[in-house]
Parts: C-alpha cells; sequence; structure tokens
C-alpha cells in the first residue's frame, strides 16, 4: 500500500465513486451529472463532468438553473467540431427539465455504453 492509497483510507475514501448518466440520476456523488453526446459531423461518442456545485447558473427567469457546456472530441478522426450542450435544471438541480445540442445530439448513458460497445467491437 502506498502512501497516498494509506491517506485514502485514512480518510475514508472507498475508491473511485461511480457516476451518473445523462438523462438517469447522479450516482454516488450527489455534485456530479454525466453528459453523452456523440458528434454530429464524425460520430465521436463524447462525455462530459458537470460539477454542480460550481458550473450552473441561475436561469433568468429564476425558475432554475442553466450550464452550457462544449464539448470537443480526441481528434482522432480530425475532426474539432465543438458540441455545445445546454443543460437546465430545476431549482434543486436534481433533474434536467430541458436540453439540447448544437453540432451533435445528447445521450443517454445506455446509448452512450451500445454506441460504445458496437464501436469497439468494429
Amino acid at each position: 500500500m502506498g502512501f497516498l492509497d494509506s491517506l485514502r483510507k485514512a480518510f475514508g475514501d472507498q475508491g473511485t465513486r461511480g457516476s451518473g448518466g445523462g438523462g438517469s440520476r447522479f450516482g454516488d456523488d450527489p455534485n456530479t451529472y454525466w453528459i453523452y453526446a456523440q458528434c454530429r459531423r464524425c460520430g465521436e461518442l463524447l462525455k462530459a463532468r458537470v460539477n454542480l456545485m460550481n458550473e450552473p447558473s441561475e436561469a433568468d427567469e429564476g425558475d432554475g438553473w442553466i450550464v452550457h457546456k462544449g464539448l470537443v472530441g480526441s481528434g482522432a478522426n480530425r475532426c474539432f467540431q465543438v458540441v455545445d450542450a445546454t443543460l437546465k435544471f430545476d431549482s434543486k438541480k436534481q433533474n434536467v427539465i430541458a436540453s439540447e445540442a448544437v453540432g451533435g445530439k445528447l445521450l443517454t448513458a445506455q446509448e452512450y455504453e451500445a454506441l460504445q460497445g458496437a464501436s469497439s467491437h468494429a
């Protein structure tokens, strides 16, 4: 056991926490939400983490929270298209009440995993 492992254990860390998915709840960390998307130009699958404690801004109408996130792929397909995702959360930041993507499409966690599995078998 290394020094950092002993520190993690001393402070009660149980290893890497799971994560929720776009369209599903947040997993073990209530301050994390994952966005899954696919680039319209090259089809690359994209995944981004939203920190619900720092990233959302209060909506202009005062009835929720807005997150704008720009997702860019690895460039493996020589495509650097930005997928601009916008999510609107309720006032408690617990549910997505509206979402849109420009330059690609938003996916659920299940769609992302299915497409990722299909591409790794190809």
